[in-house]
């Protein structure tokens, strides 16, 4: 049994991890900038991931992989980990934490797209009933009538900007499948990589940042104590935890889009905490698509 779903448990607790440092990243981006978020976050989790090894006696460098597979995980963190993070916290930021949820479950469809140019993946018939079932809850999600709680320019330029975070994302993890399939055998091979893959994304963050003509008074709003630790959690849980979480699952599952699907479990999640955490509205047809968005993930994941 441990064997047989260890990859499905990751990837959800990877969801219910992440879901928390998304509430927590929108409540901090109402005070800082997504540039520095991003930048934030991923120092404190390189910086936690470089304790962990020390700790836990992981190389802080593993050779053995292709001088391929070391670009491919370099462009995929640059890609996922830099742009791809700062574009989503601009968009959670314009359009709340609910939406963001919906908008990301479109993922797994970019990664079966990407899946299938890439590395030939192929879902069973069952496995792909439930992706079906789970794009439609989805769709019932996006075309719900909010123009009373959002202006539509905002939404929509919103919704434009994280679908180009998912695509560059999405890219990014297909792109490494190959490389991380080397890696089953060792999970600490798999956090290396996970760790690896995040130092690009901290590159990106920081000279984006410091590209910035305000990036002196961007800072300022850190002095307030409860704001470093909002990003301290939120970043030990979302980029470390659930990250590592998330390679671990990536690489024990077969299929990357069986592997997405279950990470976007993080959608009921997310909804459900914003409503309390952050009192975003959840309405009756928010309700119905999460108990598809359910169905639909037991189908993918039971075997």
């Amino acid at each position: 049994m441990y064997n047989l779903y260890f990859g499905e448990l990751s990837a959800l607790l990877a969801a219910v991890c992440w879901s928390i440092a998304v509430i927590i990243f929108k409540s901090a981006s109402n005070t800082l900038t997504p540039i520095l978020i991003t930048a934030l976050k991923n120092s404190i989790a390189l910086i936690s991931f470089i304790f962990f090894f020390y700790f836990f006696d992981i190389p802080l460098w593993y050779g053995g992989f292709d001088f391929i597979d070391y670009i491919k995980i370099f462009i995929s963190g640059a890609l996922g980990m830099g742009v791809g993070d700062i574009l989503f916290i601009y968009a959670l930021s314009q359009i709340g934490a609910n939406r963001i949820a919906v908008i990301n479950c479109f993922e797994p469809a970019v990664i079966y797209v990407f899946s299938i140019f890439i590395l030939g993946t192929i879902l069973t018939t069952q496995q792909l009933i439930g992706f079906l079932i789970v794009i439609f809850s989805l769709l019932i999600i996006s075309y719900e009538n909010d123009s009373e709680d959002i202006d539509p320019k905002i939404k929509k330029r919103g919704i434009v900007i994280q679908m180009i975070a998912v695509l560059l994302s999405s890219f990014g993890i297909v792109l490494i499948k190959p490389v991380l399939v080397k890696t089953t055998s060792s999970i600490g091979v798999q956090l290396w990589v996970t760790a690896f893959r995040l130092f690009p994304g901290f590159i990106v963050a920081w000279v984006v940042f410091l590209l910035q003509k305000n990036k002196i008074n961007d800072l300022k709003p850190l002095i307030k104590s409860n704001m470093i630790f909002k990003i301290t959690l939120g970043s030990g849980l979302g980029t470390f935890i659930a990250l590592s979480f998330w390679i671990i699952g990536y690489a024990n599952i077969d299929k990357p889009p069986v592997a997405s699907i279950i990470g976007q479990t993080s959608v009921i999640f997310i909804i459900m905490l914003s409503y309390i955490f952050l009192k975003e509205k959840i309405s009756r047809i928010r309700i119905i698509s999460i108990l598809f968005a359910i169905s639909g993930v037991l189908l993918i994941t039971i075997k």
